[in-house]
């Protein structure tokens, strides 16, 4: 085993000293070469002449950059079709009887399917209202228990690597249809919901008002543990970028752990709960088993309905999503203004 060892060894710097003498020599001359005869050096100069918050937003722009192109290449005609669907009087396939193809065609302008879901179908309005008032309720709580595990897995535990991954394996398991085979087979449901004993201990001391909201987050306290793996690896990778100089500070000036986490913690935080707010709310409102996700896919193949009705739903479902965005993140700048 040792000299399969050493032999390995020998290989790579063998293969590592070519690499050095021959090969990086050659790399180099011919970026050199394209920067002189592509212009690349004299993009540099300029680059480096521009201010400060120029550059660091060409950054930006290039870092999203392949976003924005995928954006163009595959997401902004389906996104103008949806939206002229939507205001569409009907949206059909036809066949042709000259050219023996089926052609898609959308006819008309109208604002009835918007008007039709308000006034004529009481059942779907119903369900837009729990779909937004579930999400507004998922997305906070979801944002807490992340946090919560992000400072738990920034003290100095033994194996807490392992524990990043247990938590980040549900994100994996979430995705494409195996959330649906979880929700039929109750295993994102507490048994001790399923049976009824937690909510009739909650209805014996609350009001039922609370009493629905607190068993309905026991009810998906198992979907909201899953759903928090991305936003902790956010939050813990904001705390580590603490400086433990200013704890230090704070608890010589007589600052508590309390004081510290309210007044350094989670400030801090501020700008990542924003990104945590958006990514939560469009992950989780684009679940399969989102009770509106499911009357889109229903109202799309109902003749009673069509491909114009289904269209007007997902935008009242994404206009749902821009509202709780919007919502939270109105929260969180106003809190951070105490703080500025």
């Amino acid at each position: 085993m040792s000299h399969i060892k050493v032999w390995f060894k020998t290989i790579y710097k063998k293969i590592s000293l070519v690499y050095k003498v021959k090969i990086k020599p050659v790399i180099n001359k011919s970026m050199l070469f394209l920067a002189k005869y592509l212009g690349l050096n004299w993009l540099l100069k300029k680059y480096q002449s521009l201010k400060h918050a120029t550059r660091n937003a060409i950054t930006g722009i290039l870092f999203i950059s392949p976003w924005l192109l995928g954006l163009y290449l595959f997401g902004l005609r389906p996104f103008a079709s949806s939206l002229r669907m939507s205001f569409a009087d009907s949206a059909l396939y036809v066949i042709n009887s000259e050219t023996q193809t089926v052609d898609f065609i959308v006819r008309g302008w109208t604002i009835r399917h918007f008007t039709s879901l308000i006034q004529n179908q009481p059942e779907h309005v119903g369900t837009v209202i729990n779909v937004f008032l579930d999400i507004a309720l998922i997305v906070p709580l979801v944002m807490i228990f992340a946090l919560l595990l992000a400072l738990m897995l920034n003290q100095p535990l033994k194996g807490k690597g392992i524990f990043r991954v247990i938590f980040f394996i549900p994100v994996i398991l979430l995705s494409g249809n195996m959330l649906s085979y979880f929700n039929q087979y109750n295993l994102l449901s507490v048994p001790a919901i399923q049976s009824g004993a937690i909510a009739q201990g909650i209805n014996a001391y609350l009001p039922r008002q609370f009493s629905i909201l607190i068993t309905g987050v026991f009810e998906r306290i198992v979907l909201i543990l899953w759903l928090s793996g991305v936003q902790m690896l956010i939050f813990l990778a904001g705390l580590q970028k603490n400086d433990r100089a200013i704890y230090e500070a704070a608890a010589i000036d007589g600052a508590s752990v309390w004081d510290s986490f309210w007044k350094i913690t989670l400030p801090g935080l501020h700008s990542l709960m924003i990104i945590n707010i958006i990514y939560t709310t469009v992950i989780y409102a684009n679940l399969s088993n989102n009770a509106l996700i499911g009357l889109i896919n229903q109202t799309l193949v109902d003749v009673r309905f069509g491909r114009a009705y289904s269209s007007a739903l997902s935008w009242v479902l994404f206009v749902i999503q821009l509202l709780i965005i919007g919502i939270y993140t109105l929260m969180i700048k106003l809190s951070n203004r105490r703080y500025e």
